[in-house]
């Protein structure tokens, strides 16, 4: 221990020696100072080199799929017609999409901006691709520049066929965003964003639970740091009974601040609707009516379960309908039911475990998409897309989701393409086999995300809680780290409140 005195007196030698040191400090200063320009160029051409490339690959998936994989473009045919029927059959806006939500015709509208009627699928295309590197430009200044290279990746190599011959793209990066919002306490903008997502396509809805349970925690963290709410009532408000627990439950500050932002998401999801209802009442719930009247979809989990029962003597074949291949057998009036119990029970299970504070948001937003995949009776080849932004900022690099973007790689186009017509490629020894193995590993990798320990959520870098430190820090400088992000929780929550009004 240094005394006192120490603190403002100094000896001859020492200030010697503090005078030797001063001009050499200013050196390096004034060097660093000099060279943080040239480092800043050369981080930004590092960035626009990379992004090049990331073009330079999407359109080679184009060229490839088109020239050596000579995929259909059926689906781009469909949101072109779906376009050209909004905006120019008469009466006006009223030709809504059959089998989609109805903000579904935004992206659809892009067909024909500009429309040249001979090459919409390369104007679609080059949509798609520019809202692709727009999302690796947001993961490089959002998650860092190893978990965009890994955004670029997935995508790469597991949609490669689907990439920009589809438009789920469109609903995974607001989802993203969703999650982005959630996690710096930005509760409004989250809940919009998972509306927009539910226009688009309606597996968002499985994530507005974990928008509410994290928005219901971080408004009780910011009542108790207030004053306004105790941790004990806030942790035991559920005892006493049913009745007891829903009343206690409602008057906590938390759960109106949380309704508010129910009832907006709600608003928006039902009022776009209601205007699509009265606009073409017939068309409004045709999307739900189509996807339940579907059968297995052949590279679904169901229909891997009805592959593998076929192994033991219980008939399956497969039938094309819906424009999809499919698989059918005694087993699928079993399972159908069956995998919709396990959707609703596995999302109700990642709930479960945030609630309990098990999982991140980042966490249950990545095991909800897992659950979603895996339990659903439809999963084809684009539907990894919806995920792969999740995966890529939660896990980052990570072998085993680089072998599920593998195998659905290897299923569409590669096995896909080597059968004509499609419906024989169900009899090829490579298909099921690698359909089962990595919907094998895609559970797994979900249960993996619902059942480990709880992992650290990315800092953002440049966000108010600041740069993860390079060095271990110590109980007492974690627990005011904890506090300074209540505190911080709290300031964002007040300016969501502000702007959005929730």
């Amino acid at each position: 221990m240094r005394l006192p005195w120490r603190m403002t007196h100094t000896t001859p030698a020492e200030q010697s020696e503090q005078s030797e040191q001063q001009p050499v400090e200013s050196a390096m200063r004034a060097t660093a100072t000099a060279t943080q320009p040239t480092r800043r160029r050369a981080r930004y051409w590092l960035y626009a080199l990379e992004i090049a490339v990331f073009i330079a690959a999407l359109a080679a998936t184009q060229i490839l799929s088109a020239s050596l994989w000579r995929l259909p473009n059926g689906d781009v045919d469909e949101y072109y017609a779906y376009a050209r029927a909004f905006w120019e059959t008469r009466p006006l806006f009223h030709a809504l999409p059959v089998e989609y939500p109805p903000l579904a015709i935004v992206p659809f509208t892009l067909t024909i901006i500009p429309d040249l009627p001979n090459y919409y699928h390369i104007v679609f295309a080059v949509w798609m691709g520019a809202l692709m590197v727009g999302g690796y430009i947001a993961f490089l200044r959002l998650a860092g520049r190893p978990r965009a290279l890994m955004y670029a990746v997935y995508l790469l190599l597991g949609t490669s066929a689907t990439l920009l011959a589809r438009f789920d793209i469109v609903p995974a990066l607001v989802a993203l965003l969703a999650l982005w919002f959630a996690e710096r306490g930005r509760f409004g903008y989250a809940y919009i964003f998972i509306a927009v997502g539910v226009l688009l396509k309606l597996y968002p809805a499985f994530l507005l639970p974990i928008v509410l349970i994290e928005h219901w925690r971080a408004a009780t963290q910011v009542a108790i740091v207030e004053g306004r709410e105790t941790a004990e009532r806030a942790a035991n408000w559920w005892r006493g009974g049913p009745f007891r627990a829903a009343a206690q439950f409602w008057r906590l500050p938390a759960t109106q601040r949380t309704l508010r932002g129910l009832l907006l998401c709600l608003g928006l999801i039902l009022g776009c609707f209601a205007i699509s209802f009265v606009l073409n009442p017939a068309g409004t719930l045709s999307g739900f009516q189509y996807a339940g009247s579907r059968p297995l979809q052949v590279e679904s989990t169901p229909a891997s379960l009805l592959w593998l029962g076929s192994i033991f003597g219980i008939p399956a074949y497969p039938n094309y309908s819906y424009t999809s291949l499919n698989f059918v057998g005694p087993l699928d009036t079993l399972l159908k039911p069956a995998s919709l119990v396990a959707l609703v029970a596995g999302c109700l299970w990642v709930y479960w475990r945030q609630a309990r504070g098990k999982l991140t948001v980042g966490q249950a937003f990545l095991a909800c998409l897992g659950i979603v995949l895996v339990t659903n009776k439809i999963f084809s080849p684009q539907y990894l897309i919806w995920i792969i932004p999740v995966v890529a900022y939660v896990e980052g690099f990570d072998w085993l989701w680089l072998a599920v973007c593998f195998l659905t790689w290897c299923d569409f186009p590669i096995i896909y393409q080597l059968h004509h017509p499609i419906q024989t490629v169900t009899y090829s020894w490579q298909f099921m086999p690698v359909l089962a193995l990595r919907n094998g590993l895609l559970l797994y990798a979900t249960l993996r995300v619902i059942i480990r320990p709880k992992k650290t959520p990315f800092q953002f870098p440049g966000s108010a809680s600041g740069p993860p430190s390079r060095r271990t820090t110590t109980v007492d400088e974690r627990e005011a780290q904890i506090a300074g992000e209540a505190g911080n929780d709290a300031e964002s929550a007040a300016r969501d409140s502000q702007i959005i009004g929730v």
